[in-house]
């Protein structure tokens, strides 16, 4: 275990991005996406893949026609799909040795055949595959087709390279009775699967890797037909067998190289900043160093580090929401806005209803489907934001006896959603995946909440009209705050078996973090393994199964290009003029047409209560700042063309390197000038001490490379700064404990060439790495500034002792 931590440590180090692969020739393509049909028994079955190049560890839609109806009555006995990743140099594709599967072995539910998530291939005398090369071993045992990774290891005993927590592979995937389905399947890079090394650099290109569907029908391996020539209706064999694998169908994908476009020792500009501008800057930069030659790093920070970095004498540029506090910004700033976002409520849920003889006919036939369409009202955020439904918990406490077990029992959610009613009816939401790191854009989540006379009764005592009420470890809790505190440590049992609220529904490391295990179905909780921690004599604890494949009901607060690439729907929340409105491209541009003044000309903020009737309420402005007076020319120059570069190409929506990925919006004409002239004046004021003569200073900032060192000291109460340049409104919310007694007193709402392997920005989120990696940003290199994160590290010690 130790020796995969270090691994995923050691490729946090790196990105992705790059170029795409060319498609085989027998592929039929309509821009990126693929649609490849199937022979024999499959014949009519048509599968597409909804993007094949410039791939990153994201999601990606898989959808067929053409195929069997699964059953019966909705058990996966037989006509379903098998879809997992795999390598393979070999342009005529993958063996089954080179695929990711066998990792959801264990997995029970739904119940399906019993080699079927397996690599087992031997079967018994009753079963066998007439094809098959492989027979059990001499002194004993089964068949099992070995995995043969990419480093040149070759094993039956896969945990080191994957496992039920890390695997993408998906088991069962179902169709419908008219014959379709749809998926949405993670890909994954070198990063995430060090077996597979897919985007690695091999011969100046990102190695490709591939997709591969195994149809199974209701034909056994040795031609019976389930239910008609034996008595079982299910099918048993593992995908892998000789006669299923023979008929797979595949599609090759090309991924962006795992590492940067630039080469190793090119100079580096620092920026850095809150997660909503990550998806960004991971398409930007190797479009930037191609074009420029510089590199610009980015690191992960909570918005209010960001503000603090601006202020030290190494500002870099910096990525945040709401300005510097006008009592604490010591020298002129320059802002700019460069990206459109949103937060949301992301999910993934689908349908599960009572089953066959309980719900309706025309219900439990679409058991597995997924659900695309979910509202919420601030009141049912605040439920679940507070540990206020009786199974949050890991026992029924009798503070809760009158509160709903989860959402989809609640009749506050069931009022607005009532197709939950019947295809709800074995979800189990309870909460959301949310994460540790502090954000702007919380506090406008929690401003939201807190402006709606309804939630903030309930957060104050007030039953809802069905009776229920909120925790009493949140009661009058105090708001807003920039994080998501956790108030109740409930625990049950005792000793080696002792189960806690806060193992069970932790924190997330962050955005990417609580999006990824959301569209995996992984709660990221833990539960005890009734063993003895071997360092400490304590207990052991294990992570809790995901929810399996159209049986998965999670619910994540990220942004809104999180949610894309993770290909999660969003909610439609309910805005101050009573409208339920999702994070479109209408609905942001209406947000940020109606956001307020912040006090500092030129930059606007959230407004959470704007009642505009298409504005969506959480909507989310980036903008980059930094201090002129602290850079030299050079840097000054080589970040106002990092902002004209976003603000001019870098908003062109689409998948390739440099451009705009989706959950991000294009920027409007009038914000886009507005940063060109902010570009300007930081490349006019670069090198000129405030109030001094114009040259070449801020040696400072000349040497960018690293990242930016403790805080200085600086003169206060310079004025005299240009439109655009000075900052006023200090963020109105507070960084609360993640962990403790919720306050008592409610506060008034505020507002294509050779790669060479990678510089520096953003890795793909990887578990033990995303909070760690902030905190410890904060820590090494603010020196003193990171005490802005105290809060943090509270929480960071809640998740490291899971």
């Amino acid at each position: 275990m130790i020796t995969r931590i270090l691994r995923l440590l050691a490729a946090a180090v790196l990105t992705v991005a790059g170029i795409g692969v060319a498609l085989a020739p027998a592929q039929a393509a309509t821009g990126s996406a693929v649609t490849v049909s199937g022979t024999g028994d499959f014949a009519n079955l048509k599968v597409t893949v909804s993007q094949t190049t410039n791939l990153i560890n994201q999601t990606v839609h898989v959808n067929w026609t053409g195929g069997g109806p699964t059953g019966p009555s909705g058990n996966f006995n037989t006509n379903f799909l098998q879809i997992m990743q795999c390598w393979g140099d070999d342009p005529a594709g993958p063996s089954r040795e080179q695929c990711q599967f066998g990792g959801l072995a264990a997995q029970g539910s739904p119940a399906s055949g019993a080699f079927v998530r397996l690599r087992q291939v031997s079967y018994g005398d009753q079963l066998k595959d007439p094809l098959e090369t492989l027979t059990p071993p001499a002194t004993g045992g089964q068949a099992v087709v070995p995995f043969h990774s990419v480093t040149g290891v070759t094993t039956t005993a896969t945990g080191d390279f994957f496992t039920a927590g890390t695997t993408n592979e998906i088991p069962l995937a179902k169709t419908s009775l008219a014959g379709t389905g749809e998926a949405d399947f993670e890909v994954q890079t070198a990063t995430e699967s060090y077996g597979l090394g897919c985007g690695t650099v091999v011969n100046g290109a990102p190695r490709p890797c591939w997709l591969v569907i195994v149809p199974r029908g209701t034909k056994e391996v040795n031609g019976q037909v389930a239910g008609q020539d034996y008595l079982h209706t299910g099918l048993d064999s593992s995908p892998l067998s000789e006669t299923n694998w023979a008929q797979r169908m595949q599609v090759k994908l090309g991924f962006q190289p795992v590492g940067a476009a630039c080469p190793i020792g090119t100079a580096e500009r620092l920026t850095s900043g809150h997660e909503f501008i990550s998806e960004a800057v991971l398409r930007w930069q190797p479009r930037l160093c191609k074009d420029t030659g510089t590199v610009f790093g980015y690191v992960s920070l909570p918005d209010g580090v960001a503000r603090q970095v601006v202020e030290s004498d190494k500002p870099g540029l910096e990525f945040v929401t709401d300005p510097v506090p006008p009592d604490l910004a010591t020298r002129p700033l320059v802002y700019a806005p460069v990206a459109l976002s949103g937060l949301s409520v992301a999910f993934v849920m689908e349908r599960q209803s009572a089953g066959e003889g309980v719900a309706p006919d025309g219900v439990w036939q679409r058991d597995g489907e997924q659900i695309f369409s979910l509202s919420l009202t601030p009141r049912l955020l605040a439920k679940l934001l507070t540990q206020s439904y009786v199974l949050s918990l890991p026992v029924r406490q009798d503070y809760l006896k009158n509160n709903s077990d989860f959402l989809t029992r609640d009749p506050d959610f069931l009022k607005i959603n009532p197709e939950f009613e019947d295809a709800g009816k074995l979800m189990s939401t309870v909460d959301a995946l949310v994460s540790t790191v502090d954000y702007d854009e919380t506090a406008v989540l929690w401003s939201w909440i807190n402006a709606d006379p309804d939630a903030r009764a309930f957060l104050d005592g007030k039953p809802d009209p069905w009776g229920m009420t909120v925790n009493p470890k949140y009661k009058g809790l105090a708001l807003p705050v920039s994080n998501f505190p956790k108030a109740d440590f409930t625990c049950a049992g005792s000793g080696l078996l002792e189960n806690c609220a806060l193992d069970l529904h932790p924190l997330a490391a962050d955005m990417h973090d609580a999006g990824r295990a959301a569209s995996r179905g992984d709660t990221l909780g833990k539960e005890p393994s009734g063993l003895a921690n071997p360092i400490d004599g304590g207990k052991q604890l294990k992570a809790r199964d995901r929810e399996p494949t159209g049986q998965r009901s999670l619910l994540a607060i990220v942004d809104t290009a999180t949610a894309a690439r993770y290909g999660l729907p969003t909610a439609k929340l309910r805005n101050s003029s009573g409208a339920f409105v999702a994070p479109t491209q209408e609905s942001l541009l209406a947000g940020a047409g109606a956001m307020k003044d912040s006090g500092v000309p030129g930059v606007r903020v959230p407004d959470p209560q704007a009642a505009a009737a298409g504005a969506y309420p959480l909507t989310s402005l980036s903008y980059a700042v930094t201090a002129p007076s602290a850079l030299d020319t050079a840097s000054g120059a080589d970040y106002a063309t990092f902002i004209r570069y976003a603000v001019g190409d870098g908003q062109t929506p689409g998948i390739e390197p440099g451009q705009l990925p989706d959950g991000y919006i294009p920027l409007p004409d009038d914000l886009r000038q507005q940063a060109r002239d902010a570009a300007t004046q930081i490349a006019d004021l670069a090198g000129k001490p405030v109030g001094g003569p114009a040259g070449n200073g801020g040696e400072s900032g000349s040497e960018s490379a690293g990242f930016p060192g403790p805080s200085g000291s600086f003169p206060a109460g310079q004025d005299g700064a240009s439109p655009g340049q000075q900052q006023t409104a200090a963020p109105g919310a507070t960084s609360a404990p993640a962990a403790g007694p919720a306050p008592v007193k409610a506060a008034p709402p505020t507002k294509t060439t050779a790669q060479q392997p990678v510089a520096q920005a953003r890795p793909t989120p990887a578990s033990p790495v995303g909070i760690v990696r902030w905190v410890l940003a904060a820590l090494l290199v603010l020196g003193g500034l990171a005490a802005g994160a105290g809060p943090a590290l509270l929480r960071l010690s809640v998740r490291m002792r899971r």
